[in-house]
């Protein structure tokens, strides 16, 4: 019988995959196949000595989760009125770069046990980290100038108008206001279309997977490993459940 993560998830997956679940259905499928198996039995700790590619696919898979998370998190309650959405974009880059990743490690997986490229497809998601890296790249200079509407509304220069809006005073007294979006929109909007994306990928990996699951030196490969009390714990997987909140409550989740 499968396990499920809303029961045998770690601390973090199990207060939030209610929500998650909805965007991201496929993580919970490729945990099943890939991810689980790797622990020890009765624990969330993977055990000592596994297969390196197995590894670096349940480290990719849970960090782009992680990132996921932590972006839907601060888009819902407005973290610092959006002043610094980009730190946010930075946190969707990333879970595109790790789920690229990913599929690296599975495909070198699949090549090994079948002696063929598996049919997963990245070219949408590395076309989806340019265009993040738009707005993430602010990061990388003077904090940009903050300028709302009538209603209160954040805004943010639209991508092909970022160039435009580099210097404060232009954004102060010469902006056009058809080149500007609200934050929020914009942050929705890039967050749903990794998701979606990711979906697309990962229901690619799982139609590979099931030509090898039965495979005998896959199997082999994800059997390795021994069982043991591992002495150093992810600090999220180790964090005491009374002190996470779930996506919709007050406050972050790793407080």
């Amino acid at each position: 019988m499968p396990l499920f993560l809303a029961e045998h998830g770690d601390v973090l997956e199990r207060n939030t995959w209610t929500t998650m679940r909805a965007y991201i259905s496929k993580y919970e499928t490729l945990w099943q196949l890939h991810v689980e198996p790797l622990r020890n039995p009765g624990s969330i700790d993977l055990r000592d000595g596994i297969d390196l590619d197995f590894e670096l696919f349940a480290m990719n898979h849970y960090s782009a989760y992680v990132n996921l998370v932590r972006a839907l998190e601060k888009i819902e309650i407005k973290s610092d009125d959006l002043g610094f959405a980009e730190e946010i974009w930075a946190q969707l880059q990333r879970a595109v770069e790790v789920a690229i990743k990913q599929a690296e490690a599975f495909a070198n997986i699949y090549l090994d046990v079948t002696g063929k490229k598996p049919h997963v497809g990245t070219a949408k998601l590395r076309e989806l980290e340019g265009s993040i890296k738009e707005y993430r790249n602010i990061l990388h200079e003077p904090v940009q100038a903050s300028v709302k509407n009538a209603d209160g509304t954040r805004l943010i220069p639209r991508r092909e108008a970022l160039q435009k809006y580099k210097r404060w005073t232009n954004v102060m007294y010469h902006r056009n206001e058809k080149d500007f979006v609200p934050v929020d929109s914009e942050l929705r909007a890039d967050f749903n279309r990794v998701c979606g994306i990711l979906q697309g990928m990962w229901a690619d990996i799982e139609q590979e997977s099931l030509k090898i699951l039965e495979n005998k030196k896959y199997l082999k490969r994800r059997s390795w490993g021994k069982t043991t009390i591992a002495s150093v714990y992810n600090p999220l997987a180790a964090s005491a459940t009374s002190n996470v909140a779930v996506i919709g409550t007050q406050g972050p989740w790793w407080k």
